[in-house]
């Protein structure tokens, strides 16, 4: 890949991850700021399972942010092909695992609380997230480690 292209590529990523982090963290801060706007948390007190998904989804934002901002730090103009998608890769599993999971927690507890409304519109909402991801950012970096 020619220089130009990969430094291209490099700042097209550190923004991505800079804007990965500072959405995380603003709705980590929000969710938080909701729980107890209202004294919303006293609310959720009788159902626990929805505060466990809550909490899940506030912690996952943040850890999640940590790491997308992580990923910011680690790219430089010294970065090679190799090391971007390796960082990508990290990046999105922990996407998966700090976000999608605790999403998908709440779909079922949408179901189980039988707000099956709710839960068709997260679940499309979860396919849309899952599926703009993987064709719009994580396969092209994945097409560029293939091709070199």
């Amino acid at each position: 890949m020619k220089n130009i292209q990969l430094n291209k590529l490099i700042t097209k990523e550190r923004r991505g991850y800079l804007f990965a982090a500072v959405c995380s963290a603003a709705a980590a801060l929000m969710m938080f700021y909701k729980l107890f706007l209202n004294d919303l948390y006293v609310k959720i007190m009788g159902y626990p399972w929805m505060a466990i998904v809550l909490g899940l989804l506030i912690i996952g934002n943040m850890i999640h942010g940590f790491f997308a901002f992580r990923s910011f730090q680690s790219t430089n103009e010294k970065c090679t092909l190799a090391e971007l998608v390796r960082l990508k890769i990290i990046f999105y599993k922990s996407l998966v695992v700090n976000f999608l999971l605790p999403y998908l927690f709440l779909i079922i507890l949408f179901i189980a609380i039988k707000e099956y409304a709710l839960a068709v519109i997260a679940l499309l909402l979860f396919i849309l997230m899952s599926m703009v991801c993987y064709v719009f950012d994580l396969k092209p970096i994945l097409a560029l480690r293939e091709k070199d």
